[in-house]
């Protein structure tokens, strides 16, 4: 039978875990409780990359650190203009490159290795891949599902990269759940029951991030009160001190001026051995200052001085000195948890325990520094803080999958059956009266839309139980606006990052024709219980003109949207008259439709067919914009003509017009620029004939009733009666004076309202106001 896991995808180590009857620890195929998240890609001639995960890519450190990925995690859904990312690209331990991916917007972040580009979701795709086959050998049954842990902090775009990792390795996630959630079930204060209750605040701190939450457990709920932290500090990052420290010691010890320099002119296998061992022996220390007072770092004859001449590397660290390193950091822990508990205006005492979780919560220090702010007591540490995690994420996977183990016999027992069918076990009862039943997320960013003028909306305030949503109604910025370009971010830590964006096209027209007053948007941005983001957005008076979906997250479909919107704003620079602006929104819109479908909603894998198209479609519409040979506007005219003076047009014309309008309209959907103009060319040949005069004048006289009838009803009149009496002449077969009186007449009128509409330009508005 199909089993669900537990799995603790973390930045340095990653765990699964399985609860039976009790929580048990999934090895892997190494035999150990804990996998690296480590992923080393091979390149084979002729064939697919290999991707080597786990311990044995560890071993590949030393010999391809260019081809080896470490802490990933911090790169989930992250941007490559992010300054974290620009920080830790600027440092000295990054062995393998990042850029913006190629299919990429600027919030998108590319990993290369073995001559290719990855996306940190395929890397982290691996990862889960290998924890999946190795959980299948050990279960001897399949695993399709699993409860992955993600940090409390991780905003929408991070928690979506997760789900579209877990997608590639052919993972249904039942539940995201927070990290520090997960560890206080691993605690057990989940089996809180009756009118019993306590608050806690969890401090797990691992690999890459200090993740904290204030958790209330009453009822039979955990219900998460505030969440804080920060993404950029965990154990990394005090590896990074360390290894500062020691090089900074060696480079005074053997009188060297820049030490990063030397490192860097190393030949590349040397430097690539000694780096690898110098991140070994720096974590080997860490660990052993946790139990002894002092450590060594020792590497013998890998570096050469500037003479060639191998020098060792040995550096005495003493807890003492180690504990001074990290006051810093700990000060900002103790800030960042002073932080949440105020935020949800709770004071010390209302808090019964801090719980600490995460290897690098066994740190003396931290222990210390927590216990000197809040007390011995009341700070409690997991006696398996690296396991912690993975064994809370198992016991909600269990509670959550369609079968459950009955604590009488051990068989298993479908989750709508109260009774177990084997022993009669009261399962329902035992489920109630020993554990949680449910679990109440919160928010954990402010949700913010962008509005005119640059102006921030708040739709979603952090903390929010979950699920949420909100409905709030904007105004469009002008009464004929065909396009919404609706921007949403979060505020992490008092500062924005993206969550994506959606485009709303309004393709009925008509609408736009009726609607007298500025359209209004109803915008519900609806966030569920793993905290991920969807949002629909309708004319409030045409609720059928409308959109839902996820928001672009800095894929292939972002970098083509804001390609598209550079277009937008180039014309609006440029001031394009009226035909080329409709023809340019005519084409917007197709392009929107197109780009949608370029990234596939679950697993984030790009339709390279369709990724061309719109890129072909967007500098078409370009090219076009620049030319002026705009055809969406010569074939809406010619069909204006058969449509409001046919009867002035012979039958045979009449055919010839409509299937250069069809042709033309085929090829400037599939065609190429070159091509368009050519079909463009022979419409107009046709449109330029003789037989057509009268008609052209009397489309010219047309086009101004349009303009006045938005600003002189009285003029529109006027030349809607003169526009009559000419058809009325001219079905009699006549050119007579009366004619050619109303003609001096009415054209000096007409060419006056259509030169003004010429000179004042059109602007192609995407914005919205509340």
């Amino acid at each position: 039978m199909k089993k669900t896991i537990g799995i603790d995808l973390g930045t340095t180590n990653s765990v699964a875990a399985i609860k039976k009857v009790h929580t048990e620890v999934i090895k892997n195929s190494e035999g150990e409780q804990i996998t690296p998240s480590c992923v080393t890609v091979r390149k084979k001639a002729m064939r697919a990359p290999e991707f080597i995960v786990g311990r044995n890519a560890l071993e590949w450190l030393q010999q391809e650190p260019e081809n080896t990925i470490t802490a990933v995690k911090r790169l989930m859904g992250r941007n490559f203009n992010d300054s974290e990312v620009q920080e830790l690209i600027a440092g000295h331990g990054l062995r393998y490159k990042i850029t913006s991916h190629s299919k990429g917007s600027t919030n998108s972040l590319a990993i290369h290795a073995a001559g290719k580009e990855f996306t940190p979701d395929e890397i982290s795709s691996k990862i889960l891949e290998k924890i999946k086959n190795d959980a299948e050998a050990t279960l001897g049954d399949e695993v399709d599902t699993a409860v992955i842990t993600v940090p409390a902090y991780f905003n929408d775009k991070q928690k979506h990269r997760t789900r579209t990792a877990a997608a590639l390795a052919g993972l249904k996630v039942s539940r995201l759940l927070p990290e520090p959630t997960a560890a206080a079930i691993s605690f057990g204060v989940d089996t809180v029951s009756g009118d019993e209750g306590c608050t806690v605040l969890v401090f797990d701190f691992g690999g890459g991030t200090l993740d904290l939450s204030i958790l209330t457990i009453s009822g039979g709920q955990i219900i998460e009160m505030g969440k804080g932290g920060d993404m950029w500090l965990g154990g990394e990052d005090i590896d990074s001190l360390i290894i500062d420290h020691v090089l900074a010691e060696t480079a005074r010890e053997e009188e060297i001026d820049d030490i990063h320099s030397l490192i860097e002119n190393q030949e590349l296998s040397r430097k690539n051995r000694f780096l690898a061992e110098l991140k070994s022996s720096v974590e080997k220390s860490k660990i052993a200052l946790s139990d002894r007072t002092e450590t060594f770092i020792e590497i013998f004859g890998l570096l050469l001085d500037e003479d060639g001449d191998a020098f060792d590397i040995e550096v005495e660290l003493k807890r003492e000195q180690f504990d001074a390193m990290l006051a810093p950091m700990l000060a900002s822990m103790v800030r960042l948890v002073r932080d949440v508990i105020s935020g949800v205006h709770f004071t010390d005492d209302l808090i019964d325990n801090i719980l600490l979780v995460g290897g690098s919560s066994r740190i003396p220090a931290v222990i210390k520094a927590l216990q000197d702010e809040f007390g011995e007591k009341k700070v409690l540490l997991h006696d398996r803080p690296m396991l912690a995690i993975a064994e809370g994420a198992a016991i909600l996977s269990h509670r959550l999958g369609d079968v459950v183990e009955c604590p009488g016999c051990g068989g298993e027992v479908a989750r709508e059956k109260d009774i177990c069918p084997h022993c009669g076990f009261d399962v329902d009862a035992h489920m109630v009266d020993k554990g949680l039943i449910d679990i109440v997320h919160t928010v954990a960013h402010d949700y913010y839309i962008t509005l005119e003028n640059d102006e921030r909306f708040l739709l979603v305030e952090k903390n929010t139980p979950l699920p949420c949503s909100s409905t709030e109604v904007f105004q469009l910025i002008n009464v004929e606006q065909e396009l919404v370009h609706m921007k949403f971010h979060n505020v992490v830590n008092d500062k924005e990052e993206s969550i994506g964006d959606l485009w709303l096209g309004i393709d009925d027209t008509d609408v736009l024709d009726e609607v007298e007053k500025i359209p209004q948007l109803e915008i519900t941005l609806s966030i569920d219980e793993n905290n991920l983001v969807s949002v629909e957005a309708s004319l409030l008076e045409y609720p059928s003109v409308g959109i839902s979906g996820t928001l672009s997250r800095g894929k292939a479909d972002e970098k083509l949207f804001l390609s598209l919107e550079q277009s937008i704003n180039d014309a609006n620079k440029k001031g394009y008259d009226e035909f080329v602006v409709i023809d340019l929104l005519r084409r917007t819109r197709s392009i929107l439709h197109t780009i949608r479908g370029v990234v596939d909603s679950v697993t984030g894998e790009v339709d390279e067919s369709l990724y061309k198209q719109a890129e072909a479609k967007i500098t078409k519409a370009v090219i076009i914009a620049e030319s002026g040979e705009t055809t969406y506007t010569k074939i809406y005219y010619a069909e204006a003509m058969i449509d409001s003076y046919g009867m002035l047009i012979s039958p045979a014309l009449k055919t010839r017009i409509s299937k250069r309008i069809e042709t033309l309209r085929n090829v400037d959907d599939d065609g190429s620029y070159d091509q368009t103009i050519k079909e463009q060319q022979k419409l107009a040949d046709i449109l330029n004939e003789p037989d057509l005069d009268w008609v052209h004048l009397l489309m010219t006289i047309e086009k101004a009733v349009e303009i006045c009838h938005k600003t002189d009803k009285i003029k529109a009149a006027q030349f809607g009666s003169a526009i009559d009496k000419l058809i009325h002449l001219l079905m009699k077969g006549e050119e007579s004076v009366a004619m050619e009186e109303l003609l001096q007449k009415t054209m000096p009128e007409v060419n006056k309202v259509l030169d003004a509409q010429d000179r004042a330009g059109m602007e192609i508005h995407t914005d919205l106001r509340k």
